[in-house]
């Protein structure tokens, strides 16, 4: 009997150290790059663009067409009883994330690292939720199935997240 007992509490430590590590090797990596490339993604609204002035091709110092300006995007994350899929995704600064549950049970989508989530905004569960501004990258609640959240990235950089309800949930959403 305790031979068992020993054998359930060792499994239980490296299960707890191993989540916490994923978790961990899933947080920010600031990125200075900030390149707009098209994507073949579809367009929310083509009648919106990012920047309504002129812009100038770098190269040639020659205007750019504005209707080929990129404009912000719909990406869906679809949450499952096995996790998130995709689990990474890589979009544009501006981008939304729409992430849907179609699992069994809740889904509380927030950014790493777990149980703080301050790695996106600075601020920790108990000082963003409830997130009325939708500035700090946490559900902030859990969406039942059927239920989605979504949440428009606006810093770029290497963004872990997970699920609050079931921690050993997690992805990655790189904004460029």
């Amino acid at each position: 009997m305790f031979k068992k007992i020993l054998i359930f509490l060792i499994v239980l430590v490296v299960v707890i150290f191993g989540s916490d590590f994923l978790l961990k090797k899933t947080g920010i990596i600031p990125t200075t790059q900030n390149t707009q490339q098209p994507s073949n993604e579809t367009n929310v609204d083509n009648t919106q663009n990012y920047n309504n002035s002129t812009d100038y091709n770098d190269q040639t110092n020659t205007p750019v067409d504005s209707s080929q300006t990129l404009t912000p995007k719909k990406h869906e994350v679809i949450y499952t009883d096995f996790g998130y899929s995709a689990s990474e995704i890589t979009i544009k600064v501006g981008d939304t994330v729409v992430f849907q549950n179609r699992s069994s049970s809740g889904m509380w989508t927030a950014s790493a690292m777990h149980p703080s989530h301050m790695v996106y905004s600075g601020t920790s569960l108990q000082d963003h939720c409830p997130d009325n501004v939708n500035n700090a990258f946490d559900q902030c609640k859990s969406a039942q199935p059927g239920e989605s959240w979504e949440f428009t990235f606006t810093k770029a950089g290497e963004w872990g997240y997970h699920n609050h309800v079931k921690t050993n949930h997690f992805g990655k959403i790189i904004v460029e």
